[in-house]
């Protein structure tokens, strides 16, 4: 399994315009083939056409990092095509036509022939949007192109770069060089405030052996996860989180209150002021370090919980930890403080850790796991905040309540991961008639209308 490590250095004048260079690189490749005029173009069409307009060749830079660099950019490009496109797959798979019909779908989408069909230009132009880049602190260094010594019992990494730029180039990391092996190995060098950071990739081994159970997790906020055992791991993750929402929100009002004065100042033509504020109290260096900080927090709250449930577990069902909470009133705080890239870090840690310990995870359809009994199996008690109300009298945690749903749609074959919330419910009010006459469905009220009643009955509750 193949993961990034890091190692910083210090930091060299030699580099210093390099990063302004690949910078303007990335920014002008995703300008050109962020968009459909990469349709049909590999790397390495991508690559050549870059290299017969000579387009970047008269830069200030070294060409071997100008061409591992452009290898790189057009890497993401393509990757993000590739994600947009099992956007797409998704939309098929739930697409009310036939077997045939999605087969021929995804062939045309395979085939780079979306644009001949509406409802794939649809969807594509929905999901590959026109990417663009600001990225400015980061390039390549080629495997061959740089060679590793100790020194003072410190690891230097003597980087070869054309004589006119500095020839070689001595990076004093901050490790003694234990368990670390460049050879053959890319470097991205992104710089930092006060260091640069490299990033390598490395052959991580196969860690502890796995549990033997079978469970499932729904994630939490107090806590990372909570399993269908009802065991709570990586507790601290909200307290964490929360800190650093109302820190953000209250740094953003204070900012906008600045914006304002800078513009009122530049208007009045007192330009010195104006700079000043821009200067020293609109920067995003601080910004940035808090947010870098708290997601290393993050992460390493989420990977020891992951760690611990594959304790326990060698199949682990956990729904799609990056949807967002579907709920905008009752939810909006909680979906600021979950942040996409915060709930990336759950979806990474649990991948990661089952990969590595050879255990299983399950991706489920996760509609109505929140608001089915588990003890029931069916579509009916009440959640109110953090607790389920069972139709026994049982009053269950509420993340233990969905975890238990998570766990049993691992082996239901009636509903598939993409399928609509409003097929699941069909299905679950299905398998009991009496819930039928319960929801008022079989006599001839709207689905809507229901639905609507249960969305304000909900609102209410919390």
């Amino acid at each position: 399994m193949k993961v990034t490590r890091i190692i910083r250095t210090n930091k060299v004048k030699e580099f210093e315009s390099f990063f302004k260079v690949a910078g303007y690189v990335r920014a002008d490749i995703w300008r050109r083939y962020g968009g459909i005029k990469n349709i049909g173009k590999s790397n390495q069409d991508v690559r050549a056409e870059i290299c017969k307009n000579k387009l970047y060749d008269s830069l200030p830079i070294d060409g071997t990092i100008r061409n591992e660099t452009t290898k790189d950019i057009i890497n993401d490009i393509l990757l993000y095509k590739a994600s947009a496109k099992e956007k797409v797959r998704k939309a098929i798979k739930i697409k009310d036509v036939s077997t045939e019909c999605k087969k021929e779908l995804n062939k045309k989408l395979s085939q780079e022939q979306w644009l001949q069909d509406n409802f794939l230009h649809r969807q594509m132009r929905k999901h590959f949007k026109h990417g663009r880049s600001e990225v400015n602190n980061q390039f390549i260094i080629r495997s061959d192109r740089h060679t590793e010594t100790i020194e003072n019992g410190l690891l230097v990494i003597s980087v070869q770069i054309h004589k006119k730029y500095g020839g070689i180039v001595k990076l004093i990391t901050n490790t003694n060089g234990k368990n670390v092996n460049l050879k053959n190995r890319n470097l991205r060098i992104i710089d930092k405030e006060k260091y640069y950071e490299i990033h390598y990739s490395f052959d991580k081994p196969e860690g502890r052996i796995c549990g033997d159970k079978e469970i499932g997790i729904d994630k939490g906020y107090s806590e990372a996860f909570t399993d269908s055992d009802g065991e709570h791991h990586g507790i601290g993750f909200g307290k964490v989180l929360t800190a650093y929402s109302d820190k953000v929100s209250k740094t953003g009002k204070g900012r906008n209150k600045l914006h304002v004065l800078e513009k009122k100042h530049r208007k009045n033509g007192n330009n010195k002021k104006a700079d000043n504020i821009l200067k020293f109290n609109l920067g995003r260096i601080k910004l940035n370090k808090r947010r870098e900080e708290t997601k290393s927090r993050l992460r390493d709250i989420a990977y020891k919980a992951a760690n611990s449930i594959v304790d326990k577990a060698n199949v682990v069902g956990v729904e799609d930890l990056t949807n967002r909470i579907p709920k905008k009133h009752p939810w909006k705080k909680f979906n600021r403080r979950m942040a996409n890239w915060a709930k990336s870090v759950l979806a990474e840690a649990i991948a990661s850790v089952t990969e590595q310990r050879n255990a299983t995870q399950v991706v489920v359809n996760a509609a109505y796991t929140s608001q089915m009994d588990s003890q029931t199996k069916r579509l009916e008690g009440r959640r109110v905040g953090d607790k389920f109300y069972c139709v026994s009298g049982d009053v269950l945690q509420a993340d233990h309540n969905a975890a238990v749903n998570v766990k049993d749609r691992i082996y239901d074959k009636q509903i598939s991961l993409y399928m609509p919330y409003q097929k699941v419910r069909e299905i679950l009010l299905s398998r009991s008639p009496s819930q039928l006459s319960d929801k008022r469905l079989e006599f001839g009220e709207s689905l809507n209308q229901v639905r609507s009643e249960e969305h304000t009955s909900e609102l209410q509750s919390h």
